[in-house]
């Protein structure tokens, strides 16, 4: 078999050709289905989906778990492939040039055994890429997180898309303290930016969070210094399925990380 970064990356290329297809505004909306997750799929999220899931028949037997096919593949297998072909797909529908693919390949049950991760942004091409216990990389580079190190100078991302005026009034201290709130509406390449100093930290308290969204993002901040953990502090370790659902805290360093969760308590 082929490394898994050759692998991912020949995935990766292989739905950003299928969704660079969808050219026109309404090719780019047209909704083709409900996905496993429960979400309008896109013709560009089902053609993107196929050619990872032709890529990755390379590796042997794998459990998939994807955005919209659901799970597949070998239930028994040692490795699960987590896939999102089109993360930000509300972006792509509306021509927002924010969206990318992701894959994290996992060797157990539970979040922290991620083992590699690709997340491509679909409109530069650039290509993030991860194995655990070896650092992160953009294209070839080692990449790092910032050391910004007080609320007051971070850049923070904070996904308010569906949260009620109370968890806004929840989140109001940390909102007051930070120096920029911004959200591009797709974690996985948002957790990238994280992974390579862009942003200081990511926060998404509104409890709908899924795995697809995430693994990719979650193995490449890691492994590029950064902090992620539950809002309370403990370890994330969501079910690898798409009926999991969590909230998380990604920042750039411990002092960061300590200054959000006690914006949060």
């Amino acid at each position: 078999m082929k490394d898994w970064r050759v692998l991912l990356a020949e995935a990766c290329e292989r739905a950003q050709t299928a969704v660079s297809k969808h050219t026109s505004p309404a090719e780019r909306a047209r909704i083709v289905g409900t996905g496993a997750a429960g979400d309008r799929t896109l013709a560009a999220d089902r053609d993107a989906e196929r050619e990872i899931l032709d890529s990755l028949s390379e590796a042997g037997p794998l459990r998939v778990v994807s955005e919209e096919a659901g799970a597949l593949g070998d239930r028994h297998a040692s490795l699960t492939a987590i896939v999102d072909p089109l993360d930000g797909s509300s972006n792509f529908s509306r021509g927002i040039p924010f969206y990318c693919t992701s894959i994290a390949i996992v060797d157990g049950r539970r979040m922290r055994d991620v083992r590699y991760a690709m997340v491509r942004n679909l409109v530069t091409g650039e290509e993030y890429y991860s194995e655990r216990g070896a650092g992160s990389w953009k294209d070839g580079r080692a990449i790092r997180t910032s050391s910004a190190r007080r609320l007051s100078e971070s850049v923070v991302g904070i996904d308010l898309n569906g949260t009620s005026e109370a968890d806004i009034n929840r989140l109001a201290p940390l909102l007051s303290s930070v120096k920029r709130q911004v959200h591009f509406g797709a974690n996985a390449l948002e957790l990238c930016l994280l992974a390579e100093g862009r942003v200081d930290a990511f926060v998404d308290k509104r409890g709908k969070m899924r795995v697809t969204d995430f693994a990719g993002g979650y193995l490449i901040a890691r492994e590029a210094g950064g902090t992620l953990s539950a809002p309370d502090g403990k370890q994330l370790a969501p079910a690898l399925d798409l009926q999991a659902r969590f909230d998380y805290v990604a920042s750039a360093n411990e002092a960061i990380h300590r200054a959000i969760l006690e914006k949060l308590r």
